[in-house]
């Protein structure tokens, strides 16, 4: 069960009152239909796979690990993120391809800043294009993970930038795993992370894009020690509590604050978020362990900005494996939810795919016209 408290937005100091969410639809029912809800129809993730627009597949990124997130930049052209290989776990790596190509590509990498579950790239008046992402990670045994700040990050082929590195840094007190998603029209920040004083808490907060990049730099103490470094880093392992300079989005008044019980919506794994006027969307779920016997399943929930539940839908392009199969995206059946993105009233899904052959984990995005 899944509990949303909201926050008004001229509050300060949060005091919370509880109220319970609609249950959980049936899993047999597949999907709960919309309410208050007059512009975008989102019931079409539903659709199976023969009426679901195929962006692209077959392709990878830098390595063949995990896509974790995805940007479409509207010129043929995405930036997508994963995380390092086995012997290079300590690495984001950024890439930027055509949409549908494997050639062409530019790299770039952000040692210790996290898994990269969520990302934007903002791209300015000049052409030049900026990373938005989680930063300041910690190892905690297998992976970086537990970011504790935002950091907005240039764009260099080639460029490889610790979180010390990066000069633009965005602090959200009171949470970690933190991921942005931005709505560049509506002039919308959204953040979604865990709570440090609550176990197994999560948090949507929005803010005013424009307000936040207007907020002073300061001096903040981050909240939790992190520890980086070691292994085949060529850095020596560390474990400090930094000072970095950021800005405090705590002295905002956030448009909207979603208090999630469980830390995620629907089922399995959180997969991303995005942010439109008056709405979050996320997406959650899990790919089926390369078992052809099991299956994926990832959903796409709906909450306005008053936590309310608009609409729960599972993704019906993975249900069919016969026609994944014959389509050449995967003959496991392995799709594992990672990125949802909105751009220009039209959703797209991102997964990672593969192919019994090889363990390549290759690059599949769904997309949806999704305005009424």
């Amino acid at each position: 069960m899944v509990v949303l408290l909201l926050l008004a937005a001229c509050q300060k100091d949060p005091q919370f009152a509880g109220r319970e969410l609609p249950p959980e639809p049936d899993p047999g029912n597949g999907t709960q239909q919309p309410s208050e809800n007059t512009e975008y129809d989102f019931s079409v993730v539903s659709s199976p796979l023969a009426e679901t627009t195929v962006l692209t597949q077959g392709n990878t990124l830098r390595y063949y690990s995990v896509m974790q997130s995805f940007s479409l930049m509207g010129d043929g052209y995405m930036y997508g993120i994963q995380v390092g290989t086995s012997t290079r776990k300590h690495l984001l790596n950024v890439t930027y391809k055509p949409v549908t190509g494997d050639t062409g590509k530019k790299y770039m990498q952000l040692p210790f800043a996290g898994h990269g579950a969520n990302m934007e790239v903002e791209r300015d008046a000049s052409g030049k294009d900026y990373l938005w992402t989680g930063s300041y990670g910690t190892w905690n045994g297998s992976k970086y993970t537990n970011s504790q700040t935002i950091a907005r990050i240039p764009f260099v082929s080639g460029g490889s930038f610790t979180p010390q590195q990066c000069s633009e840094q965005y602090y959200q007190p009171g949470l970690r795993n933190v991921a942005p998603a931005i709505d560049f029209d509506g002039d919308l920040l959204a953040l979604w992370g865990l709570s440090n004083a609550e176990s197994s808490t999560g948090y949507f907060k929005v803010y005013r894009l424009s307000e936040a990049m207007k907020l002073p730099v300061t001096e903040i103490k981050l909240e939790r020690a992190i520890t980086y470094g070691g292994g085949d880093s060529g850095v020596a392992e560390v474990t400090e509590t930094p000072v970095v300079k950021a800005r405090n989005l705590g002295s905002l008044a956030p448009l909207a604050v979603i208090r999630l019980k469980d830390g995620v919506l629907g089922t399995g794994a959180h997969q991303g978020f995005d942010v439109l006027p008056g709405l979050i969307l996320h997406l959650s779920g899990g790919g089926n362990d390369d078992n052809p016997a099991l299956p994926s399943q990832s959903t796409v929930t709906v909450l306005d900005f008053s936590g309310n539940l608009l609409g729960r839908y599972d993704v019906g392009a993975l249900s069919d494996k016969d026609a994944l199969a014959a389509a050449g995206i995967t003959d496991t059946g392995f799709l594992e939810a990672e990125g949802i993105k909105v751009y220009d009233d039209v959703l797209y899904l991102g997964y990672a795919t593969k192919h019994s052959a090889d363990d390549k984990r290759m690059v599949t995005i769904f997309k949806y016209n999704i305005k009424k």
